[in-house]
């Protein structure tokens, strides 16, 4: 009895050490999926293709980046075609150039390495 109070006092939280992991910089479900449709409607629509290579590009971006730094990003890449002054906080803070080159950077670098199939066909023709 002993010897299983000992191993239960390891065990246990070694356990809670391993799920720790599992939802670090995790995104809200919803927001995967908003992203892939998004994604999908502005590669051409509803195909596998799109649907694989969109959702690689999102859960590539979560794993470079927590959901807060995300949502401020995304922010930014949205309104800077806002017009006016009001946009121009969007546009030209020093804020919104690191936090949309962030974004854009990982962005651009997952559709390159998710959108493979895409590349082969391009190079096929």
């Amino acid at each position: 009895m002993q010897a299983v109070k000992r191993i239960s006092v390891l065990v246990i939280p070694a356990l809670f050490l391993l799920a720790a992991p599992a939802s670090a910089n995790d995104f809200p479900t919803l927001e995967r999926v908003k992203y892939v449709q998004e994604c999908m409607a502005l590669k051409g629509g509803p195909t596998y293709v799109n649907m694989y290579g969109c959702s690689c590009v999102i859960d590539k971006i979560a794993s470079q980046m927590t959901f807060e730094e995300y949502v401020h990003a995304d922010a930014f890449v949205r309104l800077r075609n806002m017009r006016g002054e009001r946009g121009g906080y969007f546009r030209s803070s020093k804020d919104s150039r690191s936090a949309r080159k962030g974004l854009l950077t990982i962005r651009d670098d997952a559709e390159h390495e998710c959108f493979v199939s895409q590349q082969v066909t391009a190079a096929a023709k």
